[in-house]
């Protein structure tokens, strides 16, 4: 997965996968996976990364990276750096954080493990930012879910879906800036983001290219919980 701008913020798709964070508030759906289709664990490593409001994310501290079903757990250190052993296969990771947003990812470890791993939390500050810029309340108490399409610039028209209640969406048109909406804009960034989502089920995002033709989810086929104070971020990857 690809690093990807969000506004003023952005939230880390890393090389494979490492997962989201919350501020400890509440849990939802069914909680993802520690890991399928695989055998035996490998070694995840990297770097939790604290979104800024100019310039860099900054290497951070005392987060908190788990695999998600199970009692694995890892805290960054002062560089920012962590390391854990995960199930080979598909699984999901959460990154935590005080006063933030945290990410949540699914994807796969392979069984040589992923040593570039950098999950990314968002500060309570920048989440409000971007809601006084659409002129919208985003509720801690809900998720935000990111659809990214898996290319380099929208043509315009793409689209998404969530499968599940939500308050509101939007994406980023040529000049960086929100607006609502769930198609994506020519030129603009390539996520639809969907806030104040419903955390009592997992999601299930639908997404088709600009002719209409429906995107594949990756992975596939496998849960998207959602949790409060949480980003789930879901990749498609369209014909």
């Amino acid at each position: 997965m690809r690093k990807y701008a969000f506004l003023f913020l952005s939230i880390g798709l890393t090389v494979s996968l490492v997962g989201c964070g919350d501020s400890g508030n509440g849990s939802a759906g069914s909680g993802g996976s520690g890991g399928t289709g695989g055998t035996g664990t490998a070694t995840v490593s990297g770097t939790v990364f604290s979104a800024a409001l100019e310039g860099e994310s900054t290497p951070l501290a005392g987060a908190t990276v788990s695999v998600v079903g199970t009692t694995t757990t890892a805290t960054s250190g002062a560089d920012g750096s962590f390391s854990l052993e995960a199930p080979v296969g598909i699984g999901s990771f959460l990154t935590t954080a005080t006063d933030a947003w945290g990410e949540l990812l699914t994807g796969d470890v392979p069984a040589g493990g992923i040593d570039m791993a950098d999950p990314e939390v968002v500060p309570d500050a920048l989440v409000a930012g971007v809601a006084g810029a659409l002129m919208e309340t985003i509720d801690p108490a809900k998720a935000i879910v990111i659809v990214e399409f898996d290319f380099d610039a929208p043509v315009g028209g793409e689209a998404a879906e969530i499968g599940a209640n939500y308050g509101f969406a939007f994406v980023f048109d040529a000049a960086g800036d929100p607006v609502l909406g769930k198609e994506l804009l020519p030129g603009g960034d390539t996520i639809v983001l969907f806030a104040n989502v419903d955390i009592s089920a997992d999601v299930m995002p639908t997404a088709t290219n600009s002719g209409g033709a429906a995107c594949a989810l990756n992975p596939a086929g496998v849960a998207y919980p959602s949790q409060a104070k949480v980003f789930t971020a879901v990749e498609v990857i369209c014909p």
